[in-house]
């Protein structure tokens, strides 16, 4: 298989997100470990530990925990759907955000990915991101972190931070989203109403080739409970009145949020109420597995969207900006296509926007 094929099938494996709304790992991943990568002065110091604390006279006897550090904090990555930490194709290993972390290391940054179950709903993966949170806070010994999520990564930041979900708004000080559909995307009511309207004959027909590049044939689809469940958790129907009335956002912290344009739309009037100023002239020409959707979301009306979410449904919090990327371009994939867009140019903002923010 030459390189070109590699990424070529690496392609087909991500296009299921497109499908889905929003590949995975060679073998499971870890729930519980997280990867870091690179070297900077923004990653944080490892506490002292408990044993550099004296006890005082009068005290239980008990040790106190060591005080926790301050800004600035650690920035945590989080996949979309389907993601993955690192997938190895042949002799190419490709991450999920490509080349983020290295580039981010040459300015000084330290930078954390973690990897949660790729098919399942935020409150599943939010429990597996709360291990990797617990275990980030111990060895850097800050007492809260940045999150930064893509697609369906920011929907388990949300979930891990409100009050009604883990309560971790006490250690979170930004929440930062990439194109997460907050109020759904109607790919996933698309692929709902397959499963629920067509024969199964006919779903086979239509998903069947398309979904098995993912490992995961039609039928696991209408037969797999996690993976059904998640994508109705992406439906418009259920972020809009089930998802956001449940998860409020935590108090005291920020929320910020981007949105992807595609299809050599400008994104005159949606992205003009953005913190950073949209470039209209800046298109982009959507990748060819996700030109459809593309056109698809549009519904005829010209709604702006990255091919996967609209822009109307990726804000949240303070809208930062429009950046002119679909979906994959966005975290660098696929091949020389995203090479039109530059993605570490829009995680450097990113984290420069955090830092200037206090966090």
């Amino acid at each position: 298989m030459t390189h070109h094929r590699s990424l070529a099938s690496f392609a087909s494996r991500l296009a299921l997100v497109g499908l889905l709304a929003c590949g995975s790992e060679a073998g499971a991943p870890d729930p519980g470990a997280g990867t870091t990568a690179g070297s900077g002065t923004h990653g944080g110091t490892p506490s002292s530990g408990a044993g550099d604390t004296v006890v005082t006279p009068g005290s239980s006897g008990a040790t106190p925990e060591p005080e926790k550090l301050g800004a600035p904090y650690p920035v945590v990555f989080m996949h979309g759907m389907a993601g993955f930490g690192q997938l190895d194709l042949g002799p190419i290993g490709i991450t999920y955000f490509d080349g983020v972390v290295e580039d981010l290391a040459k300015n000084g940054e330290s930078v954390l990915v973690t990897v949660v179950p790729p098919f399942d709903t935020s409150a599943v993966r939010a429990q597996a991101l709360s291990k990797q949170i617990d275990d980030i806070l111990k060895r850097t010994g800050k007492a809260k972190v940045n999150l930064v999520g893509h697609s369906q990564g920011g929907m388990d930041a949300r979930v891990i931070t409100s009050p009604q979900g883990l309560g971790y708004g006490d250690r979170v000080a930004s929440v930062t989203t990439v194109a997460t559909p907050h109020r759904g995307s109607k790919v996933a009511d698309a692929v709902l109403g397959l499963l629920q309207y067509l024969p199964t004959d006919v779903i086979d027909s239509v998903t069947g080739d398309f979904l098995q590049l993912v490992e995961k044939t039609a039928y696991e689809l209408q037969t797999d409970a996690h993976l059904r469940q998640q994508v109705v958790e992406l439906s418009e129907k259920y972020m809009t009145t089930v998802f956001n009335p449940k998860y409020q956002d935590a108090p005291g912290v920020l929320y910020m949020s981007y949105g992807g344009r595609t299809n050599l739309r400008a994104g005159l009037g949606v992205c003009d109420d953005g913190k950073y100023a949209n470039d209209a002239f800046d298109l982009d020409a959507t990748q060819l597995m996700l030109a459809p959707l593309a056109i698809f979301l549009e519904e005829g009306k010209l709604k702006v969207n990255d091919g996967l979410v609209t822009v109307e449904s990726s804000k949240w919090g303070v809208f930062q900006q429009c950046v002119p990327a679909d979906h994959l371009k966005e975290v660098g994939q696929l091949g020389p296509a995203a090479q039109s867009f530059d993605h570490l140019k829009l995680f450097r903002d990113i984290v420069a926007r955090i830092r200037k923010a206090g966090y």
